[in-house]
């Protein structure tokens, strides 16, 4: 075979070979979700505008929210509500149960342990043993401990699938209920009796 036509059959070879290859790469990117499919809270904005982004945490002056990788800051008087995703059938429901399991305060530090090196931050304890608001709705909270994270949350989901690994209990609150919660959150440690200060 002469030079001239092996260079051609490499030719011919090298441009199916990048056919291939650039319908393969079409089809992958087809599959792949738009940031739009990925996003999964929905963030309601005061204007009334709302819009959809991957996560959302809250710290004191407001939001910071994440789409791909952007992080960006809302201040909270511009945001009415944030709707987070319900994403496992089990936590469909207001609140759902751990069963019962060995749990002391003194395990708390496990708990802290692990969002710290999960997330790079504290864990956002609401309440830590019984609290004033606990003792006036006469629950016994002294060996609990509230997250103030939403349970649908990227990390509240995952601090929900660390407590469930270490048998340790739980209820996840998505809003307020009269008496019993005061907004969405995660109870570590088994449920709080009526009996308290009765």
């Amino acid at each position: 075979m002469s030079l001239k036509a092996s260079l051609f059959c490499l030719l011919i070879l090298l441009a199916r070979c990048s056919c291939v290859y650039a319908q393969a790469a079409d089809a992958d990117k087809k599959d792949a979700p738009t940031p739009e499919e990925k996003a999964t809270v929905k963030i309601i904005l005061a204007a009334g505008d709302p819009f959809l982004v991957d996560e959302v945490s809250e710290s004191t002056d407001g939001y910071w929210y994440k789409r791909g990788n952007m992080t960006m800051f809302l201040d909270r008087a511009k945001v009415t509500r944030i709707e987070f995703p319900k994403v496992e059938a089990e936590l469909r429901e207001t609140e759902v149960r751990a069963p019962a399991g060995k749990w002391s305060l003194a395990n708390a530090e496990k708990v802290k342990g692990f969002f710290q090196a999960k997330v790079n931050r504290p864990l956002p304890r609401s309440a830590f043993g019984q609290s004033d608001l606990h003792t006036r709705w006469g629950l016994d909270h002294r060996n609990g401990m509230d997250v103030g994270l939403h349970p649908d949350s990227a990390e509240g989901r995952a601090l929900i699938t660390f407590l469930r690994a270490e048998s340790i209990p739980f209820l996840v609150f998505r809003g307020p209920i009269p008496g019993v919660a005061t907004g969405p959150h995660i109870h570590v440690g088994n449920r709080s009796s009526r009996s308290y200060g009765h």
